[in-house]
């Protein structure tokens, strides 16, 4: 009978203990990053809104926002298939992109630069994933977001802008940024979970404990609330960027991002600012301010630094005496006839003096090779040795690691390619650079205008 009677209280019993447990287990105890309190909602509006409420409703208020469709309105949004951007990829080296080696940030893994065209040929099947300046032949593809057309961003006020492409299934560290970010997705969905880092900077503080890297170490998908209380007791915001949709994410706000589906993303940087003047902002959408008529800070920067890298080499490798342009050839080519024949070769060379000579006397001047050089003068030396770079590479490309490739012209060593294309023996060397020079930093123009917007167009015409 006793037997019988516990038989039947047994389940009520377990269910209470059950019940206890529970109450003892604090909400979200090893479930992912935003499990652990209540999620609420971001504004929304549809497509972009004007520089001047986004400032002073958005980012002066410290507050995200996600722009429906905002991204459509860039011709990216329909031209970037795989196949359009593999045919737009140049050869190596100039065609190289930056990866993370996993899908899962863990901001330890192995980090290396691998040919564009190659990347879409493997993405789809591996764990690799783009995380790499915008490349330069796809700048024109996007427009600048309607809330940044003011003069302030255009000409320097942004910093850099970034592609994250994978297959999908990627997914972040808890971190924030000490920059204001704005995000397009043109491929696939996004989940944003955010925490308020102002309304909770004490515990803020304890979730960022890696602070070389603003960011937890906390695992993202099992979040130890027992060891780390500082995530109880919070309240998440949730974003859901769905194909075509754009987000600001504020300054320091804490976040964590995961990725879904096929996964391209572009977005850009810009350091907080005390003041903003909203007088000059577009008063209506330019669909001609594409990426290639901004001024990225530290894209134009990083650029700069390769120049004057090269300027440096030329200067001493060049004779003080003779600094022609058939100096110059006879250097590059160590005075090999026939790649001074070679039509390629030559034009190429010939098109880094050129650039180079910018008063067109046909001799390089010390001040040419060393005095600190406009937008306007830095870009075509740029290209020019990227052009020349493309075809001396293929030279070693084809002779392998033989006796000849110790023959064969050099590289100029820039910063947007792999280590192992720019080995001792391919390379000029470098003499050491200068100390930086405290100067500010050169603008695209003095005369800027705001770029006419586009007439609408009336029934007829439609």
């Amino acid at each position: 009978m006793r037997q019988a009677l516990l038989l039947l209280l047994l389940p009520q019993l377990l269910l209470q203990l059950q019940l206890l447990k529970a109450e003892e287990t604090p909400q979200g105890h090893l479930k992912e990053f935003g499990k652990q309190g209540p999620n609420l909602g971001i504004d929304q509006v549809d497509g972009f809104i004007p520089p001047q409420e986004f400032i002073n409703e958005y980012v002066r208020k410290n507050k995200p926002l996600l722009f429906k469709g905002a991204a459509k309105l860039s011709p990216a949004f329909n031209k970037w298939t795989d196949e359009y951007l593999s045919s737009m990829v140049p050869p190596r080296p100039a065609g190289d992109i930056f990866i993370e080696h996993s899908k899962k940030e863990n901001r330890s893994q192995g980090y290396n630069f691998v040919h564009f065209k190659k990347f879409l040929e493997i993405y789809n099947t591996s764990n690799i994933y783009m995380v790499s300046d915008v490349p330069e032949y796809l700048l024109s593809d996007l427009l600048l977001p309607f809330p940044l057309q003011c003069r302030l961003f255009i000409r320097g006020g942004l910093d850099t802008h970034v592609v994250w492409f994978s297959s999908g299934g990627t997914s972040s560290v808890i971190h924030h940024d000490a920059y204001e970010n704005i995000n397009c997705l043109y491929r696939g969905r996004k989940k944003l979970v955010f925490l308020n880092t102002t309304k909770y900077p004490e515990q803020a503080e304890k979730i960022i404990d890696r602070e070389e890297g603003s960011f937890s170490s906390v695992d993202v998908d099992k979040v130890d609330v027992t060891k780390r209380p500082e995530f109880s007791g919070l309240e998440f915001h949730i974003a859901e960027m769905e194909t075509g949709d754009c987000l600001y994410i504020p300054l320091f706000w804490i976040h964590q991002v995961r990725s879904f589906e096929n996964n391209l993303a572009v977005n850009i940087w810009w350091p907080p600012r005390t003041e903003y003047k909203l007088g000059e902002c577009m008063p209506q959408y330019s669909t001609k301010l594409n990426f290639n008529r901004v001024y990225f800070k530290t894209i134009e920067n990083n650029i700069r630094g390769d120049v004057d890298n090269i300027r440096l080499v030329l200067k001493a490798i060049l004779p003080k005496d003779d600094r022609t342009e058939a100096s110059l050839m006879k250097i590059l080519s160590g005075a090999n006839e026939a790649l001074v024949a070679n039509p390629e070769f030559a034009s190429a060379v010939s098109s880094i003096f050129k650039a180079l000579d910018l008063n067109m006397d046909g001799e390089l001047s010390d001040e040419e090779l060393g005095r600190k050089l406009t937008r306007k003068d830095f870009r075509p030396i740029y290209k020019a040795v990227a052009a020349y770079n493309i075809i001396v590479y293929r030279m070693h490309e084809t002779a392998g690691n033989g006796p000849e490739a110790h023959r064969l012209p050099k590289l100029f060593r820039t910063s947007n390619s792999d280590e192992s294309v720019f080995a001792p023996h391919r390379t000029w060397t470098q003499p050491e650079p200068p100390g930086p020079e405290e100067e500010e930093d050169e603008m695209p123009t003095d005369d800027w205008q705001p770029p006419q917007a586009e007439p609408e167009k009336s029934k007829d015409e439609l």
